[in-house]
């Protein structure tokens, strides 16, 4: 072997060798403590961002959305603004339950006309057809008002505590409204979900305010949005305000539900009285079905039987009314 193989392999040799040593170096330095951690902090950091970034565009999306739908809406006129309501006091299922228990109710009507139980004559069709569905749409979008407004005025207190807390810590309004409608649920959180979207795309907040005032339809909210409006307008101490304010809603929800205990008593008595006719004419039906026939196969019969649904319905919500006190 001659003088220049030797140095060629030994140049070899000591190549692998510093790479095998450079190589391990590297690798010792990257397990230390202090390169571990901000390895793991540049990882988090970059999946933040992506995960803020991911946010933000779906944030906007829904945002663009539903200013899409509001804008159709409003280009409808009227029937639009009974369509937002009525979204809005069933929780976005407002319509479908409405044609539900219209669908229902008039399916009901028909079997009934046709099994005998309902008398045949020229005003019954048209009741059935008519009438009763339309009846039962009003119960069925009172059912939903009256559950909307508990919720919502169970929850607000608690929203604008969250405001007072963020606006202490300097959170501005429209960020903390955007909060509220991440972290409330229904019926509360999709409606501040909605103002604070309108907020994102840069509505003016009197706009936004003004709109979910007509939406909600609430006095307890109107006031929360005037103490806003107030605030941004002339200045002074939001928490103060919306502490005060926080404080009159719950002695109100609180005194409404005093006034619901102590009429209890009258509201059952109604609901009794109401139930008690059907409940002799089905006992009546099973027992003794030639005894009551008469009032469904007999003109007499049905004019006593249009008489009394209107007695019973008037005896109803007299007693609804008596019952029922504003707060």
């Amino acid at each position: 072997m001659s003088t220049t193989d030797v140095l060629t392999l030994f140049v070899f040799m000591a190549s692998v060798l510093a790479g095998l040593a450079f190589l391990v170096l590297g690798d010792a330095l990257r397990q230390r403590a202090g390169h571990r951690i901000r390895a793991r902090l540049r990882a988090s950091v970059g999946v933040s961002r992506n995960l803020a970034r991911q946010k933000i565009l779906a944030d906007l999306e829904r945002a663009q959305s539903e200013a899409r739908r509001r804008r159709r809406r409003q280009a409808m006129g009227s029937l639009g603004y009974y369509l937002n309501r009525l979204d809005t006091v069933g929780l976005g299922k407002g319509s479908r339950n409405v044609l539900l228990a219209m669908g229902a109710a008039a399916m009901l009507a028909l079997l009934g006309l046709m099994l005998g139980i309902l008398p045949l004559s020229w005003w019954s069709w048209p009741l059935a057809l008519g009438g009763v569905p339309l009846l039962a749409g009003w119960l069925a979008y009172h059912k939903m008002l009256e559950r909307f407004e508990h919720g919502f005025l169970g929850q607000l207190p608690d929203a604008m505590d969250m405001i007072v807390r963020a606006s202490q810590a300097g959170v501005p309004v429209n960020q903390s409204i955007r909060n509220i409608g991440e972290h409330f649920s229904a019926p509360l959180g999709p409606e501040f979900r909605k103002v604070g979207d309108s907020l994102l795309l840069g509505n003016d907040l009197q706009e936004v305010l003004d709109e979910a005032v007509l939406r909600i339809e609430l006095p307890d909210f109107s006031f929360f949005s005037v103490c806003l409006s107030l605030q941004r307008d002339t200045g002074g101490s939001l928490v103060e305000a919306l502490e005060n304010l926080a404080g009159v809603i719950r002695a109100r929800r609180d005194l409404r539900l005093k006034a619901k205990a102590m009429t209890a008593e009258g509201r059952l008595s109604g609901m009794i009285l109401a139930a008690l006719p059907f409940v002799i004419g089905a006992t009546l039906f099973a027992s003794s079905p030639d005894y009551i026939r008469i009032l469904f196969e007999t003109d007499t019969g049905h004019s006593l039987l249009g008489v009394a649904g209107v007695m019973l319905t008037i005896g109803v919500l007299s007693i609804r009314k008596l019952a029922k006190l504003e707060v």
